[in-house]
Order: structure tokens, then sequence, then C-alpha cells
């Protein structure tokens, strides 16, 4: 079990309270004074302050050997610089972060979702998490806490799926219906997987749209119903919709580099009815899947 936690960039101490409320006792550290004395503050204000203990320190001087579990979620955003991109950047560095599980095994990341596949640690397991369908978030779960290589968690309902992140999906034709993965799905590289649990296909190998001939109910993507399929054409797409009726349409893509909001332009809606339109390849042709 986990008795002690170091929190490793505590920030406000959100997780640090989270922790502290499963009865663990926790040192966080933040480098940035201000936070560090609002994170104090939180945790005295939810009567933990014993559970608690904040200090403004730099991460790297902590001597984590001396606790059962870590928990870092290094600073991603610098004051007039916003979001840093490069795991070298942050604070603290991606190569004391990634030094971590060799000194405390039970060892937890929180770190952006765009992060690199390549940089997840040997034998860890690696999730991805969405809200609402908005990927938020990553984390990678070290030694003895990772039960799977991948992972996909989506809130606020909960649905969790897992795998190895490393199947490949059948590949076939254009279904009845179009499945179009949560990003936490496509992220954690588990679109093999949810196809499988579907019954489901792709059209072509690179893009993460599912396809079945039956309609499947899933809370690991939005269900579109096709009704037509055609090689990308400007011209014949528009007259479609017109004869349709379309004035209002969704448009969404994998796999091509039109601009959603120039082709709505291009296209010149008029009518009542509605319609997704979704920009796509099949066998590496650019493709238009018209859905409603």
């Amino acid at each position: 079990g986990v008795a002690t936690l170091a929190d490793l960039g505590c920030g406000l101490g959100s997780d640090a309270l989270a922790a502290a409320r499963q009865g663990i006792r926790v040192y966080a550290v933040d480098a940035d004074p201000l936070t560090a004395a609002l994170a104090e503050a939180n945790a005295a204000a939810a009567g933990l302050a014993e559970m608690v203990t904040v200090e403004c320190a730099d991460a790297t001087s902590v001597e984590v050997e001396r606790f059962d579990a870590v928990f870092a979620d290094p600073a991603r955003r610098r004051a007039g610089r916003g979001r840093v991109m490069d795991p070298r950047a942050w604070s603290p560095p991606w190569d004391f972060v990634a030094a971590l599980p060799g000194r405390v095994p039970r060892t937890v990341l929180k770190l952006a979702p765009g992060i690199d596949h390549a940089l997840l640690p040997a034998g860890a397991e690696g999730e991805w998490v969405s809200v609402d369908g908005d990927l938020v978030e990553a984390a990678f779960w070290c030694g003895p806490l990772a039960e799977f290589p991948r992972r996909a968690v989506l809130l606020p309902g909960g649905g969790t799926l897992h795998g190895s992140g490393e199947q490949a999906a059948p590949v076939g034709t254009v279904g009845r219906f179009l499945y179009d993965p949560d990003p936490a799905v496509v992220r954690s590289h588990l679109v093999a997987e949810f196809a499988a649990g579907i019954g489901g296909r792709l059209a072509d190998p690179q893009i993460a749209y599912v396809y079945t001939d039956e309609s499947v109910d899933t809370a690991f993507a939005r269900r579109l119903e096709v009704t037509d399929v055609l090689p990308f054409s400007l011209k014949r797409l528009r007259a479609l919709l017109r004869e349709r009726g379309v004035g209002r349409v969704e448009i969404r893509k994998r796999g091509s580099a039109l601009e959603p909001e120039q082709l709505r332009r291009d296209l010149r809606l008029r009518g009542d009815a509605s319609a997704s339109v979704v920009l796509t390849r099949v066998a590496g042709a650019p493709t238009v899947v018209l859905c409603r």
C-alpha cells in the first residue's frame, strides 16, 4: 500500500487533497511561492492540513526515495510564453521526470495529452482522458500501478477501454454506419480494440473512422448513418446537397487537408435540411461520406 506520497509540482493542491482524502500523507512542493501558499491554504480550508505538508521548493531537490509513491505534474506553461510543447523545457524537465520511476517504482506522471508514446517508460501504462469529448490529459502509471499498456477514459460517464495499443483493425468497405471515435480512444492507439468491440472495420488503414453494417450502441464514438459515398468533388457535393435541400452541414474530417469553413463557404448552401459531411480517405482516395 501507499502511506506517503511526494507531489512534485502540486499547483493549487487538488491532487494532493484527493490523495489525502484516501488517508495518504502528502508532501507537496511547487516552485512558485504564491501557488505553494494557495495550496497550503486550500489544504487548511479542506481540514487536511495535518495530512498535507506544502513547501515552496524545486521539485528536483526532493529526496523522493523517502516516499512510498511519487506524483509528478510538470509545469507546461511559462509566463508570457503560453504552453510549452518541448518536454525538455518543462519544470521540472523531462530528464528528471522520466527518471522518477527508476527511483520510486510507484510513480504517476500527469502529462499533456499530446505526449509522445515513445516517452512512455518501459512497462508503464499510458492513459488518455477526455471530458465531454475533449481530450484533456494523459497519465503514465508506472511500476506496480500499471495494469494495461494503454487505456482510454471518457468522463463524465467513466467509460474505459484498454488494450495493447499495437493491434491493427481490419480494413474493408464503408458500411451503413460510421463511428467517429472519442479522441481519448484515438490518442491511446485503441481504435483497433474499439473496432473489435463493435465488430467494425476501417475503410483506410491510416484513418480512424470505423464502419459497421448494423447499428451498435457505444459510449466510445459518435455514430452517424451513411447515406452517400462519393469521390471528393466540390461540384458533385454541392449538387447533391442542393438536390437534398441541405442548408446546414456539420463537417468532420480525418486525412483531408481541406479547411471545413472554407468548404462551407464554397458549398453556398441553401435549404432547410441538415446533414453531416465527412471528409476522409477510402483506400487512399479522397472521399466524401455524407451522413445523417
